[in-house]
């Protein structure tokens, strides 16, 4: 293998694999097999480090609690972070929700508190559109959520497209299911 593969097996891993390992993990999670497939594929995996849009040092499957430059996961590690922080995210919701959500609601509520942050969930119109009982509503503040620290990124030079994409994604499975 020449030293240039391995750099780029280093630095890149498969999120195939790694959700692989994720499913024989025995946890209690309630996200679908569908919606953590959504976000660790949006999430992407890398191995060592890197920042992200948000300037946040990020590794594994969107994992960022204590991650440091010099860090390299793997992909067993980062199967179990990832286990981790979706739990995590599951809580928030589980907190917050007063509501009874079908699953591609539940899922993409975890995939946004795991991209967006407990405090940005609970301070929502999205959380309260959904706790008010207006699902559809609730759905539609998706779209809305596509600024990173100040930048806009429907707009090409913000170097930020795959966070509208994704909250497309988000908001059609939250309104149709999966």
């Amino acid at each position: 293998m020449s030293i240039k593969t391995k750099a780029i097996q280093a630095v890149v891993c498969s999120v195939a694999s790694v959700l692989a390992i994720v499913f024989t993990i025995d946890s209690e999670l309630t996200t679908s097999k569908s919606g953590l497939s959504h976000v660790a594929n949006e999430e992407g995996c890398r191995l060592k480090p890197y920042q992200c849009s948000a300037d946040v040092w990020t590794a594994g499957l969107g994992h960022t609690s204590g991650v440091t430059p010099q860090i390299v996961l793997t992909e067993q590690q980062a199967a179990e972070y990832f286990v981790e922080d979706i739990s995590a995210a599951e809580q928030v919701v589980n907190k917050h929700i007063t509501r009874t959500a079908n699953q591609g609601e539940y899922d993409m509520m975890v995939s946004f508190v795991f991209n967006l942050g407990a405090g940005n969930f609970t301070r929502s119109t999205l959380l309260k559109k959904f706790n008010q009982g207006d699902h559809q509503g609730a759905c539609n503040e998706y779209p809305r959520w596509v600024f990173v620290n100040g930048k806009d990124c429907r707009l090409k030079q913000s170097n930020c497209a795959g966070i509208p994409k994704r909250r497309t994604k988000e908001q059609h499975v939250c309104l149709n299911g999966w």
